[in-house]
């Protein structure tokens, strides 16, 4: 990289690293724009959605076997909130280092070791014996959780701009499949096995995820030549287009070499003039909708925890003729939320890249909020409450699916994970004032209100935030997506260099 750095504009970098102003050859953006979508991308998105859908696994799970555990163990409800809440605190230490890892050691290895942490610890809560020991290993499941955007934006940087927007979208089916997945194996095996066993399938995806990704994820070709190692970027970019059948055999890559090609670190996000802005809205926006999401998620089984609703404190946890702890479920309306999801993503298929990102958040963050004020009046009928719920999911499930979408597009290469890493942690501390707002501290309504208006203030800030429709991937922090003027500023700035090299 030393002799791309001593040089200013376009140059080609064959296999080998050397430099070659040869403007005809592809950046890295052409070169994925010619290899397409096809299998190699459908591999991606299998092995990637896999361990996102831990994290919709993870709440549910929490869901049901607090309210199992506080009927078995005698749980408080400070102690069954402080469980859900370490899990969230082990994602917000989490996701910071894991971002940190992704920029700075490799996409690969971060996807990897915190796919293995959530598999290992996700397997040892089966064998907690009490209150303490249960906090400590879901805490670390909570840390490995917060490594999951690295597996999007590995998917994300594989994608051409045409359908990026669309195609990143079917991930989030498999956070729907999450939901669903947790729900039927609480259905089948909770009153029946107990929470052990019920504990061990949950953590199934992720085990299934972590041998796929140890022998099919390659390391992301963008972020291998940000670093300079041109050659083991070729070599996977070569593979990617036999891969998906494509005729092309990529001898060179075409660099920017640019005054903040080195900049980089979460503190970039918060000064510099191109990224400060949409850092700062992202952050409000993805406080908003972890605190709605997560809020209405963790409320549901609360609501639906008896039969008869008549009967809801009476018959939520007692003894059978057995003298073992029964706790009674309505699985249907809670299935039945966590399908409208399912819904969700496909409306926000259908208006991501024709209304673009920051109109179908602002839609679906207000329908959410308005939802969430309703789930706070727990004296309507139990249908009423079922549908707000389920309209509630399928609205904050279009959001986040636009945020997600959104967010890789507004930061560069250099900081793409660590952006989305601090950003998630910021969804999980919205998710985590929500464990506390949800809980016997405060009513309903008070949590409703709460919750529908931070979801309003997301949408609002949604519409702030610059639109990436259409956008390519930005490799250099000193050309990141901006507004539209100051993106034609760099542009001109960009050409201007490039006429300098010619003369």
């Amino acid at each position: 990289m030393a002799a791309v750095g001593a040089m200013s504009g376009s140059g080609v970098v064959d296999g080998g690293g050397s430099l070659r102003l040869v403007a005809e050859h592809p950046n890295a953006e052409n070169i994925i724009e010619t290899i397409g979508v096809g299998r190699t991308q459908w591999v991606l998105l299998a092995i990637t959605g896999l361990v996102f859908c831990s994290d919709a696994a993870e709440v549910t799970f929490l869901s049901f076997v607090t309210e199992q555990l506080r009927c078995e163990w005698g749980l408080t409800s400070r102690q069954e909130t402080a469980i859900t809440q370490a899990v969230f605190c082990g994602m917000i230490v989490g996701a910071p280092v894991w971002g940190f890892i992704a920029d700075k050691i490799g996409r690969r290895p971060s996807f990897l070791y915190s796919s293995a942490v959530i598999c290992l610890f996700g397997f040892a809560t089966a064998l907690a014996q009490d209150f303490y020991s249960l906090i400590a290993v879901r805490a670390v499941v909570g840390f490995g959780v917060a490594g999951l955007p690295v597996g999007f934006d590995v998917l994300a940087e594989s994608l051409p701009v045409a359908g990026r927007g669309a195609f990143l979208l079917y991930i989030e089916y498999f956070w729907t499949f999450g939901s669903i997945y947790v729900n039927l194996c609480a259905w089948l095996t909770l009153q029946t096995a107990g929470w052990r066993v019920f504990t061990l399938l949950s953590a199934l995806p992720t085990l299934s995820a972590s041998i796929a990704g140890y022998f099919a994820l390659p390391e992301s070709p963008r972020w291998l030549i940000e670093e300079g190692r041109f050659g083991e970027a070729l070599a996977i970019l070569n593979h990617w287009s036999k891969q998906n059948g494509r005729d092309h055999v990529f001898k060179g890559v075409t660099v920017e070499d640019s005054k903040g090609h080195h900049e980089g670190g979460i503190k970039v996000l918060f000064t510099h003039r191109h990224l400060r802005k949409s850092t700062m809205l992202m952050v409000l926006i993805w406080i908003g909708w972890g605190m709605a999401y997560y809020g209405i998620v963790s409320l549901l089984p609360r609501i639906f925890a008896a039969r008869e609703a008549e009967e809801a404190e009476a018959a939520k946890r007692r003894l059978d003729s057995l003298g073992t702890c029964t706790v009674n479920f309505n699985f249907v309306d809670i299935a039945g939320s966590a399908f409208m999801e399912v819904l969700g993503v496909v409306f926000a298929l259908a208006l991501i890249d024709c209304s673009g990102r920051t109109w179908t958040q602002f839609v679906f963050y207000t329908i959410g909020a308005v939802m969430c004020v309703v789930l706070g009046f727990r004296s309507l009928d139990m249908n009423i409450l079922a549908v707000a719920a389920g309209i509630g999911r399928l609205a904050q499930m279009a959001g986040s699916c636009a945020t997600w979408v959104h967010t890789p597009e507004l930061f560069p290469t250099q900081v793409r994970a660590e952006a989305h890493g601090v950003l998630n942690l910021m969804s999980k501390v919205g998710a985590f004032l929500a464990q506390y707002l949800i809980s016997d501290e405060f009513s309903q309504i008070f949590c409703g209100v709460v919750m529908g208006s931070i979801s309003m203030a997301a949408g609002i800030a949604a519409l702030m935030c610059p639109e990436t429709a259409g956008s390519e991937l930005k490799d250099d922090v000193s050309v990141s997506t901006v507004s539209d003027a100051e993106e034609s500023d760099a542009d001109d700035d960009s050409s201007t260099n490039e006429a300098a090299n010619g003369a």
